[in-house]
C-alpha cells in the first residue's frame, strides 16, 4: 500500500487499470483498416475512445471542482467499506448492451478523429483522474453529482463509474469490429 493513500482509492484504482489494459489489448488487435469504420449509426473504434477519453477528463475535473468546494471543516461520512468499493453500482448493470444510452451532445464524438491524439489524450486522463482521487482520498464521500441515466453519485461512485464505463464500451467495440469484417 502507498503511504498517505485511501486503500478505497487503491482497489478502485487498480479495478481502473485491469479495465484499461483489456480495452488497450482489444482496441491493439483491431485491424488498422477498422479503426475507423463502424456499421451505420454506430461509433468507430475510434470514437469510442474519443468519448472515453472525454468522460474520464470530465470526471476528474467534476473531481477537482468538488473538492475545492468542500469546505475545509467538513465532517467526512465514511464512505463504502473496502469489500464494498467495487461493487457500488451492480445494480445499474453497466455491461447490459441491449440497453441503448444515447450520449449527451457535449461528450458525442465528431466525426473524425485523431486516434493517436485520442490515444494520448485517454492516457494523460487517467493520470489527472488517479491524481484528482488521491486528492481527494476519503472527502469522494462528500461530492455529489447525477449521473444523466442514473440519478446521483458519490464521489467513490463516479469513480467506479469510469471502469464500468469503460467495460461497456469495451464491449461496444467488440460489437462494431465484428460487424465490420
Amino acid at each position: 500500500m502507498q503511504l498517505g493513500v485511501d486503500r478505497r482509492v487503491l482497489k478502485l484504482e487498480e479495478e481502473l487499470t485491469r479495465v484499461r489494459r483489456e480495452f488497450e489489448a482489444a482496441l491493439d488487435a483491431v485491424p488498422a483498416d477498422r479503426l475507423h469504420r463502424a456499421p451505420a449509426g454506430q461509433w468507430t473504434p475510434a470514437q469510442i475512445i474519443w468519448h472515453v477519453a472525454k468522460v474520464e477528463r470530465g470526471i476528474a475535473r467534476l473531481f477537482e471542482r468538488l473538492d475545492a468546494a468542500i469546505p475545509p471543516m467538513s465532517t467526512v461520512p465514511p464512505g463504502p467499506s473496502l469489500d464494498k468499493v467495487l461493487t457500488l453500482l451492480d445494480h445499474h448493470n453497466y455491461k447490459d448492451r441491449t440497453r441503448k444510452l444515447v450520449a449527451p451532445d457535449p461528450i458525442s464524438p465528431p466525426a473524425e478523429i485523431d486516434l493517436v491524439a485520442e490515444r494520448a489524450r485517454w492516457i494523460d486522463g487517467r493520470v489527472q483522474l488517479f491524481d484528482a482521487m488521491r486528492a481527494s482520498g476519503p472527502r469522494l464521500s462528500l461530492m455529489r453529482h447525477d449521473h444523466p441515466f442514473f440519478g446521483p453519485y458519490d464521489g467513490w461512485q463516479w469513480s467506479l463509474m469510469v471502469a464500468r464505463h469503460e467495460e461497456r464500451h469495451l464491449l461496444q467495440l467488440h460489437e462494431v469490429v465484428a460487424s465490420t469484417v
